[in-house]
């Protein structure tokens, strides 16, 4: 999402109604006691607002964010120039924090442990730890897969929080947001059809606002019916749930073999497993396409109607 859309208020945050409510305890909190935020690690699928949420709470904190991502992090020098640049009451924001290295998360332990940063100066026989007191700051963690994390580390933790899934209702709410963003006003029903092509995912919904938006301004289309909508799906190369050529694939694929181990399914549309994991089946679960069996995926009565509505516009 670009920083022009994220949320800079409460208000404007759509969604995660228990995770704000705790968030809002723990910032008043905080506050009383005059000490900043314990550190904090959102996990959830990609596309769910974590990101967001760190920005939000910055703006709330009326404090400066740095935002580093996890694959970046890989030797103690990338993270230790970024922990000796911080200042008091700042937040540090990691992105995809499971893919650090296992000599960050050496790092991390003290930091968030004891505030404090511990650097071996010196090799073998000549080294000695030198420990660096930080200032007070908040780490702000974020993952899509929390199960690689290891539990010492996410003990650390004292608030952790987990994002639930979004609707359709929720969705046109954000939809809504996005194009007053861009001065423009949209009708709920047409957000509605926009939210059906939305992959249930915030992120995907305003980057079809986006996209949307782009038509207009070209003058491709001149209002947003439901017809001209439709067009720009069609000429997007989007179908209905917001599946594209590749879902398709995939649900044709299981029409034609009825049961599928994932394996199996990835080798025939050369997918990486794990893209068809987390990018994938979501929707295709969610929306009730298909079911997981012991022996394998299978498509379900509403899948088989889904194909034979869209056949025709498939390549």
């Amino acid at each position: 999402m670009s920083n022009d859309f994220r949320p800079s208020k409460w208000s404007e945050y759509i969604g995660q109604e228990k995770v704000i409510k705790n968030l809002k305890i723990c910032i008043e909190s905080s506050i009383k006691q005059n000490k900043v935020l314990d550190p904090i690690i959102f996990s959830g699928p990609s596309g769910m607002g974590k990101t967001s949420l760190a920005y939000l709470l910055s703006k709330i904190l009326k404090t400066k964010i740095h935002i580093v991502n996890g694959p970046s992090l890989q030797r103690p020098s990338d993270l230790i120039s970024v922990l000796t640049s911080i200042k008091e009451n700042q937040i540090l924001f990691i992105d995809e924090v499971h893919s650090v290295s296992k000599d960050i998360m050496e790092v991390l332990y003290p930091v968030l442990e004891e505030n404090k940063l511990s650097i071996i100066i010196g090799k073998e026989y000549n080294s000695k730890i030198v420990n660096i007191k930080l200032p007070n700051f908040t780490i702000i963690t974020a993952t899509t897969e929390i199960n690689k994390l290891p539990f010492p580390f996410l003990n650390r933790f004292p608030i952790q929080f987990e994002l639930e899934g979004y609707n359709h209702d929720d969705l046109t709410k954000i939809i809504i947001n996005t194009f007053n963003k861009l001065q423009y006003k949209i009708e709920i029903e047409q957000a509605k059809i926009i939210a059906k092509f939305s992959r249930l995912v915030p992120r995907v919904a305003i980057n079809l606002v986006k996209r949307i938006y782009d038509f207009l301004i070209t003058e491709k289309i001149k209002d947003l019916s439901e017809k001209n909508l439709i067009w720009v799906f069609k000429q997007m190369g989007l179908y209905e749930y917001g599946l594209n050529e590749k879902d398709l694939d995939y649900l044709f694929t299981l029409l034609e073999n009825n049961t599928l181990s994932l394996d199996s399914l990835a080798q025939i549309i050369n997918v990486p497993n794990q893209t068809i994991l987390n990018n994938m089946e979501p929707i295709f679960l969610k929306e009730r396409l298909i079911i997981k069996t012991g022996r394998g995926r299978q498509l379900t009565n509403k899948g088989k109607i889904y194909l034979e509505k869209n056949k025709n516009q498939h390549i």
